[in-house]
């Protein structure tokens, strides 16, 4: 693979044990049935080949330069060590909390937890009665990694292109997309019209598409289609039924009352 390649990967990641006799523990993964073999699938997620660029440096070091040497359809395996991966555990990041102060904001205080705090996500190491330890470090700092993974695809079609960076900079949604010429179409799916995800999300396909590929115009086209409510036919009673027959009758009766006038009005000429 080169830079700038778009290829989909799959791929499983595991953190190997710090100890000889250790299992390793699956991390990440692009395979919904892995994911639940070890209990980490989440309905949230999606899983299927992921779309990477090589040498963007969206991927951790060892990881990239394992894909820069692969081939397409061959599996492959990289051990990735923490300096070339998240990195080493930093014991500054390792603070301490008052336990009244966290308990007035509601958090669940239990070792192990995930939580949010001054806009850092981190991790609950000890509870005491009247202080909380909190590790702000990343969960795979100090760790090392092993990718399993397999170059399934490198795109060329300018469409297949588009499609991978809608899918890696959004989600996988059903766009109908169209090119012609130097413009590129992308008609929104119902999925994504009131998703504020995407108002973020496009900008980001919009860099990717400008920087990998060469059209002068890009137009996201939004259709609201109104549909049109079919009118159900009217049910009338038998009483509405026969009310219009006789409307019907006296109205042709109304026709036929000048004829007989006309009649009456000639005996008495005949009399004289």
């Amino acid at each position: 693979m080169e830079e700038g390649d778009l290829v989909y990967v799959e791929y499983d990641v595991w953190i190997l044990p710090e100890e000889d006799d250790g299992e390793p523990t699956l991390f990440n993964t692009t395979s919904e049935e892995k994911a639940k073999e070890e209990e980490i699938f989440d309905e949230d997620s999606y899983y299927g080949p992921r779309p990477i660029v090589i040498g963007e440096g969206d991927l951790l070091e060892g990881f990239e330069e394992a894909l820069k040497e692969a081939e397409v359809g061959e599996e492959d395996s990289v051990e990735v060590p923490p300096e070339k991966g998240i990195g080493q555990r930093d014991a500054e990041k390792i603070e301490i909390y008052s336990r009244r102060k966290l308990e007035r904001q509601d958090v669940d205080l239990v070792p192990g937890n995930e939580v949010q705090l001054d806009n850092r996500r981190g991790t609950i190491l000890q509870v005491t009665s009247g202080r909380v330890r909190v590790d702000f470090n990343h969960p795979l700092a100090g760790k090392t990694l092993k990718y399993d993974f397999k170059v399934k695809e490198k795109l060329e079609d300018d469409e297949d292109i588009v499609r991978a960076f809608l899918l890696k900079d959004y989600r996988d949604v059903d766009f109908e997309i169209e090119i012609d010429g130097d413009r590129l179409d992308i008609t929104l799916a119902e999925d994504c019209k009131y998703d504020q995800n995407w108002f973020v999300g496009k900008y980001r396909v919009i860099g990717d598409l400008r920087k990998n590929l060469d059209f002068k115009t890009i137009r996201f086209i939004e259709e609201y289609t109104q549909e049109e409510e079919e009118e159900e036919p009217e049910e009338e009673s038998e009483g509405e039924e026969t009310e219009g027959s006789e409307t019907e009758e006296v109205e042709e009766e109304a026709e036929e009352e000048p004829e007989e006038s006309e009649e009456e009005d000639e005996e008495p000429k005949d009399e004289e």
